[in-house]
């Protein structure tokens, strides 16, 4: 237990180390949009390199439930990244930059070593064909609603393009679609892409790889390309219902060491490597650092939303931005505009709700909220196959990483996504109580 703790740390490290170096590389493309690069004194490079081996030696070492795999999930793609990056980036004054490392590595150790899952929700009867026949209805309603709203705007723009397409479809989109949206890219489809691949069923797996290809045609969202990607690499990682933690180490560690170079602007200058380091290094692993040190930088000058900008915090407090979301005030002002197409810069949870809310001191706050929904979402999700689990829950855990936390809960399918693992659980134990006494295998506590 202690060698792997051991072992996990020091990969959390050098993971952390290439991190930057990728970071580095990508700072030189783009800078415009965020990716200040101001080199760190060593010693606080180092710092920031310790703390995050730190905490990866906390992490679960042996097996993974559903609060086990969030947190593996969120300590590289938004814990090391949000504490590496803002002290590369320069534009924070001392005292409020070591602020921040310590609040997140603070807050981000006490889950890690104090959230555990919560007790199963009771379940309900429900048959294995209603679910799924109930799955395909909403599918189809919701794609032909997405196909009526953009009809004339979708286009599958390149990933060069994808700003001129957001552009161009965003004039017709609106707040009920967005939800539509929401629901299909984080639950609809990743559950029909996996129980698709589970079950050996084709047809599950074309329907949703339509559509996430429906959505990706309207708005241009590099995330739904990166999180389907992911969702099918976790699902043949957990295939046999084990956690090879070799192969993650492993995959972990490759990833890391190829950053910088994949990153490279010699490299990156079109062609596959161009489109690994856009959606892979750029869009998921870097920019969730960059984004809090981004709206760190905003938000010691300017007015915080105390949540007003979100349903939680509305009822209590005047939002102080009118008509523009914070993404779209940040966006103004990392890359300002005169007037039209504002950058909308979506930030994680730690940014986008706790820093915006409240200021620095609001990290601790916001994930004491995140603390309690990935706990709610354990007693939803209860004990599955692994593969089913995992690979389920991955593009939602991902977009953590990127989107606000209630609003990931509501718009980006977080609430939908935990109802529908609710409701596999109590279909197919139902299933396996009313049907042939069987043993599958492949079952394994989630």
């Amino acid at each position: 237990m202690l060698g792997r703790r051991m072992i996990v740390g020091m990969i959390g490290s050098i993971y952390a180390t290439f991190l930057i170096l990728t970071y580095v590389e990508l700072s030189k493309v783009w800078y415009y949009i965020g990716f200040w690069y101001s080199p760190a004194p060593l010693d606080e490079t180092v710092l920031t390199i310790v703390l995050v081996g730190i905490l990866g030696f906390a992490l679960p070492a042996t097996d993974w439930t559903v609060v086990g795999f969030a947190k593996w999930l969120l300590y590289f793609v938004l814990f090391v990244p949000a504490i590496v990056i803002p002290t590369q980036q320069g534009v924070l004054p001392q005292d409020t930059l070591r602020l921040l490392m310590f609040l997140i590595f603070g807050s981000a150790a006490m889950l890690i070593l104090f959230l555990r899952d919560g007790q199963p929700f009771p379940e309900i009867t429900l048959s294995l064909r209603n679910l799924n026949s109930g799955v395909i209805i909403i599918w189809i309603f919701a794609n032909i609603a997405i196909s009526y709203v953009f009809w004339g705007s979708m286009n599958l723009a390149g990933l060069s393009e994808v700003y001129e397409q957001r552009n161009a479809a965003g004039d017709v989109s609106s707040a009920a679609i967005a939800y539509v949206m929401g629901l299909m890219s984080g639950a609809i489809n990743p559950f029909l892409l996996v129980i698709g691949m589970a079950k050996r069923r084709f047809a599950f797996i074309v329907l949703a790889v339509i559509g996430q290809v429906l959505i990706y045609s309207t708005l241009a969202g590099k995330v739904v390309l990166g999180g389907t990607l992911l969702t099918i690499g976790v699902f043949f990682v957990f295939r046999h219902g084990r956690v090879m933690f070799g192969r993650i180490y492993a995959t972990v560690l490759s990833f890391g060491i190829l950053g910088p170079f994949i990153s490279a602007p010699s490299v990156i200058m079109g062609g596959i490597k161009s489109t690994i380091s856009s959606l892979i290094y750029m869009r998921i692993l870097v920019l969730p650092g960059v984004l809090v040190g981004v709206y760190s930088e905003y938000f010691l000058s300017h007015p915080v939303t105390r949540l007003s900008h979100s349903l939680i915090g509305r009822p209590f407090s005047v939002y102080p931005y009118g008509q523009e979301s914070v993404g779209q005030v940040v966006g103004r002002y990392v890359t300002p505009v005169s007037s039209g197409d504002v950058n909308n810069y979506v930030a994680n949870f730690i940014a986008g709700d706790g820093i915006a809310g409240f200021g620095t001191w609001g990290v601790p706050v916001i994930f004491v909220f995140a603390a309690g929904w990935l706990w709610l979402l354990s007693k939803m999700v209860g004990s599955q196959d692994r593969a089913i689990t995992c690979a389920m829950l991955m593009a939602y855990v991902v977009s953590l990483a990127n989107t606000s936390l209630f609003t990931s809960i509501l718009t980006g399918g977080g609430a939908a996504v935990g109802l529908l693992m609710y409701l596999n659980r109590c279909a197919e134990n139902s299933d396996r109580l009313t049907g042939p006494m069987t043993v599958d295998p492949a079952l394994n506590d989630a």
